[in-house]
């Protein structure tokens, strides 16, 4: 026993603080280039009189049809009072119809009206731009696998 006490005396112990690198943080690296990607990617929808979050849920819309809000919040990763909020102001703006589902009549589901299926087709050049900026001198292969890894962390974060 006093072996063992001594030769962790002798050891110097890891101090989580000083050995603390927010350039290794993944969640700051996460956070950071999220931020520049919305900064720049909401400059080119802005004349479209969208913005990043309504960007997103057209999005999702366009690629699944129909949805819940719940479905369309964990899809997304918004908050749901944010898209109830957003789907609203799509709703009286035209883009978005809601619903009563065949099978719960209680659940509302959201789909796109043609005018907001236009509006995210006029928008998907612009996406598509922004994921090559975003995804220059990387591979094919490297971006697979880095749209992998992103998708493998928001299933972590889901649970």
């Amino acid at each position: 026993m006093r072996a063992t006490a001594t030769a962790h005396a002798d050891s110097t112990p890891s101090d989580p603080v000083s050995d603390f690198n927010l350039n290794e943080y993944v969640p700051f690296l996460i956070n950071r280039g999220a931020a520049r990607v919305a900064a720049e990617f909401g400059s080119g929808l802005k004349p479209h009189g969208v913005n990043i979050t309504i960007w997103r849920l057209l999005a999702s819309l366009n690629q699944h049809a129909s949805q819940r809000i719940g479905e369309l919040s964990d899809f997304t990763g918004i908050e749901m009072w944010t898209v109830s909020r957003v789907v609203s102001r799509l709703e009286q703006e035209g883009m978005v119809e809601r619903h009563r589902g065949d099978e719960d009549a209680r659940g509302v589901i959201v789909s796109l009206t043609p005018a907001g299926r236009t509006l995210v087709e006029t928008l998907i050049p612009e996406a598509q731009h922004y994921e090559s900026v975003i995804l220059e001198g990387f591979s094919q292969e490297e971006a697979n696998c880095l749209r992998a890894l992103l998708d493998r962390l928001f299933e972590n974060m889901r649970r």
